[in-house]
C-alpha cells in the first residue's frame, strides 16, 4: 500500500493563520461589543437631557440602568454559552444587540415628548433610559461571558483566557467613553452616532459568521425560521433607524438653526407674534435662552431682561462688566446700547452657542463684546480684572441649575473680583414659595452668607407659588442710603415703574432652604421638590 504523502508544515499554514485570525477576532467582537455599550451610555445622557434635563438624576439613572443591563447580560450570556456554545450564537446575539441599537433613534422621537409631559425629573430618566437603553446594553453584554466559553480550551487556561476577553470588552468600554464625549457628539448627530455603531456591529457580526463558516447553516432548514426572523428584524431596525436620521425631537417648521453636541441641543427658532413682530428665539435643550425682536436691538422680548436697566442705576459709574452665561446675548448687546463705554465680556461654555450668535443674534454688529469661551466659573478665578458689574444668567430655567454657579465659595469668587461698589446680578427662575421656593431660598441664603446687601425683584411678584424669573442683587459693600437713593430715582424716571412694583421679600424662614457650599449641593433635590 503506498504511503500518504504527508502534509509540510507549509501546507498547514492557511488552516493554522485561519484560525489564528479567527481567535484574535473573538477578541476584537468583544472590544466592540464593550465600546458600543459605553458609546450608548454616553450619548444616552444627551438623547434624555434636552426633555429631563443635564441633571444628576439623569447620570445617575443611566449608570445604574447600564450596571443593571451589564448584570443581566453576564448572567444570560454564561449560561447560553453553557448550554450551546457556538460561535453561530454568538455572533447571532451580536445582531440582534445591533438591532436594538438601532431602534434607539426611532424610541427617542416617539416616545420621550410624551414621557416629558407626564414623568418627573427623577422618574423620567429612569423609565426613559430602561425603555431606551435596558436591551441593547443587555444583549451585548452577553458576548463578553460567551466568548469565554469560545475561547477558553480547558480549565487550565480558563483564567487567561477570562482575564484577556474582559480586559479587551473594557478597553473598547474606556475607548468608546472617550470617542463619544469628545469626538462622536461634538461632531456627529445622536442619531447618527446609533446607526453606525449598529452598523459597525451588524458587518462584524456578519464577518465572524463568514470566518467561522457559520454563515450558510443559517439557511439550513434546521435554522430558517429564526434565521429569517433575525434578519428581518436588523434589517427592519436599521431601516426605522436611516429613516430617523435627520429627525430631531422638538424641531418643527420654525426651526432654523439646531446642533446637538456635548452640552445640549442648541436651537433657533423664528415666529411671527401678534402685531407683524417677528422674534428669533434660542433654545438649549428643552429651555428658552433668549429672544430677539428682528430689526429692533433696544426692544426686549421677555420681560426679565428688562431688570437689566437696574444694573447702570444700582452702578452709575460703571467701566468694566462680565457675564455667565451668553444665551441669545440678548442682555450682553442691551448693556451694550444703554452704556456704549462699558468694556463687557461673555464667559459662555459652549463656542457653538457663540457661533449661534455670531449668526442668528447679531453678535457680529457688537465687537466690543469680548466673547470668553469655557467655564464662567473658572474664567472669573483666572480672570485678573475688577468688574463693575457681573451678570449670572447661566442658570437654564426650571431643570438646569450648574451646581458649582451657586455655592458660597462661588459667590465668594465673585465678591471677590467685584470692584468697590460693584454689585452682581442673577437670573434665577424658580418658584418663591411652597415646596418649589427651596431652590430659590437656598440661593438666597448662601447668597446672604457672603453679600452685605442684597435686593429682590420678580417678574411676577403678586403670585409666588407660579415659576416666575426673580432677579437677584447683590452688593459688594454695605449702603446705608442705597435703598434711598435708588428709589428716588425710580420715582423721578417712569422707565422705572416696572421694577419698583416689582421688588419682593427674601424667603421667610419657615422656607425651607440650605445654604449651598462646595461640598454640601443637592441642587437637583431642592429643583425636585418643586416639579
Amino acid at each position: 500500500m503506498a504511503k500518504r504523502p504527508r502534509r509540510s508544515p507549509q501546507d498547514k499554514e492557511p488552516e493554522s493563520g485561519r484560525k489564528s485570525v479567527a481567535g484574535r477576532y473573538l477578541y476584537f467582537s468583544v472590544f466592540l461589543s464593550g465600546g458600543s455599550i459605553l458609546v450608548m451610555e454616553i450619548a444616552a445622557g444627551r438623547v434624555l437631557a434636552p426633555h429631563f434635563g443635564n441633571t444628576l438624576y439623569t447620570w445617575t439613572s443611566m449608570i445604574g440602568i447600564i450596571l443593571a443591563a451589564l448584570s443581566l447580560g453576564y448572567s444570560i450570556g454564561g449560561r447560553l454559552a453553557d448550554r450551546n456554545p457556538s460561535t453561530k450564537l454568538f455572533f447571532m446575539l451580536m445582531l440582534g444587540g445591533a438591532g436594538l441599537v438601532a431602534l434607539v433613534p426611532a424610541l427617542r422621537g416617539i416616545l420621550l415628548p410624551t414621557m416629558e409631559e407626564s414623568l418627573s425629573l427623577q422618574s423620567g430618566p429612569v423609565f426613559a433610559g430602561l425603555l431606551l437603553f435596558a436591551a441593547p446594553g443587555c444583549v451585548l453584554a452577553t458576548l463578553t461571558p460567551f466568548a469565554v466559553k469560545l475561547a477558553a480550551r480547558g480549565e487550565g487556561s480558563l483564567g487567561a483566557v477570562t482575564g484577556n476577553l474582559f480586559t479587551w470588552s473594557t478597553v473598547g468600554s474606556i475607548l468608546g467613553t472617550f470617542a463619544t464625549g469628545f469626538v462622536f457628539i461634538p461632531f456627529f448627530g445622536l442619531n447618527g452616532i446609533f446607526l453606525t455603531t449598529a452598523g459597525a456591529l451588524v458587518l462584524t457580526a456578519l464577518f465572524g459568521l463568514y470566518l467561522y463558516g457559520d454563515l450558510a447553516s443559517l439557511f439550513s432548514k434546521r435554522n430558517a425560521r429564526a434565521s429569517t426572523f433575525l434578519g428581518v428584524f436588523v434589517l427592519a431596525t436599521m431601516g426605522t433607524g436611516a429613516a430617523w436620521l435627520g429627525v430631531i425631537p422638538g424641531v418643527d417648521k420654525n426651526t432654523i438653526w439646531v446642533r446637538e453636541n456635548m452640552y445640549h441641543m442648541i436651537r433657533v427658532f423664528e415666529r411671527a407674534e401678534a402685531g407683524g413682530v417677528r422674534v428669533r428665539e434660542m433654545f438649549l435643550d428643552h429651555q428658552p435662552e433668549g429672544a430677539m425682536v428682528l430689526g429692533d436691538d433696544r426692544k426686549f422680548f421677555y420681560e426679565y431682561t428688562r431688570f437689566l436697566e437696574l444694573g447702570p442705576l444700582f452702578v452709575p459709574h460703571m467701566k468694566r462688566a462680565i457675564f455667565i452665561g451668553g444665551g441669545a446675548f440678548t442682555m450682553p448687546k442691551a448693556l451694550h446700547l444703554m452704556k456704549p463705554e462699558v468694556s463687557i465680556e461673555v464667559a459662555e461654555l459652549d463656542a457653538e452657542v457663540v457661533d449661534a450668535g455670531s449668526r442668528f443674534f447679531r453678535l457680529g454688529k457688537f465687537p466690543k463684546l469680548e466673547n470668553l469661551v469655557g467655564d464662567g466659573r473658572r474664567i472669573l478665578r483666572s480672570s485678573k480684572e475688577k468688574y463693575d458689574f457681573i451678570v449670572g444668567d447661566a442658570y437654564r430655567g426650571l431643570r438646569n441649575i450648574p451646581p458649582h454657579l451657586v455655592t458660597r465659595e462661588f459667590f465668594e469668587e465673585a465678591r471677590e473680583r467685584l470692584a468697590p461698589g460693584g454689585a452682581f446680578m442673577l437670573n434665577l427662575i424658580g418658584y418663591r414659595a411652597g415646596a418649589g421656593g427651596a431652590i430659590y431660598a437656598s440661593v438666597y441664603r448662601t447668597m446672604n452668607e457672603v453679600f452685605p446687601e442684597i435686593f429682590i425683584y420678580s417678574t411676577d411678584p403678586a403670585n409666588p407659588y407660579t415659576a416666575q424669573n426673580i432677579l437677584i442683587f447683590a452688593f459688594r459693600d454695605a449702603d446705608p442710603g442705597r435703598f434711598r437713593r435708588v428709589s428716588e430715582a425710580m420715582r423721578r424716571d417712569q422707565k422705572f415703574a416696572f421694577a419698583a412694583r416689582a421688588r419682593v421679600s427674601p424667603p421667610g424662614a419657615r422656607l425651607y432652604g440650605p445654604v449651598l457650599t462646595d461640598d454640601y449641593n443637592p441642587v437637583e433635590y431642592l429643583i425636585e421638590r418643586g416639579l
